[in-house]
């Protein structure tokens, strides 16, 4: 009896560390996200005064891959620490949003943002 028990324990186990690798897996990567800004950068980094022609619609394609919590964490965490990196001026960043007509990818920029706390 306590070996079908222990069976059952190890099953369920790794059920659930399936169950959360799958959703790990499911986050979008930094990478896509600085390749979907790269054609944002002369507004966001530069002197543009409105976002290149190809801008929104490359953040409207990463917009449309985000889907849940951990999708949106993953590109604040990436956005929160490229921002720093490149110098991107943050009130640009706050705009391009609305500027682009885009829902799901809302999140903040800050480097001082807790991207754990974006849902």
């Amino acid at each position: 009896m306590a070996v079908k028990k222990m069976v059952k324990a190890v099953f369920v186990v790794g059920l659930l560390l399936t169950m959360m690798n799958v959703s790990v897996e499911g986050a979008i990567t930094c990478n896509q996200v600085v390749s979907a800004m790269t054609p944002c950068a002369t507004y966001l980094i530069g002197n543009a005064a409105t976002p290149a022609a190809a801008c929104c619609p490359s953040i409207r394609g990463l917009d449309s891959q985000v889907k849940a919590t951990p999708d949106r964490q993953a590109v604040c965490s990436c956005l929160k620490n490229q921002a720093k990196s490149y110098g991107v001026k943050l009130g640009k960043a706050a705009n391009l949003p609305g500027l682009c007509k885009v829902t799901d990818l809302n999140v903040p920029i800050s480097p001082n943002v807790d991207c754990s706390k974006v849902h």
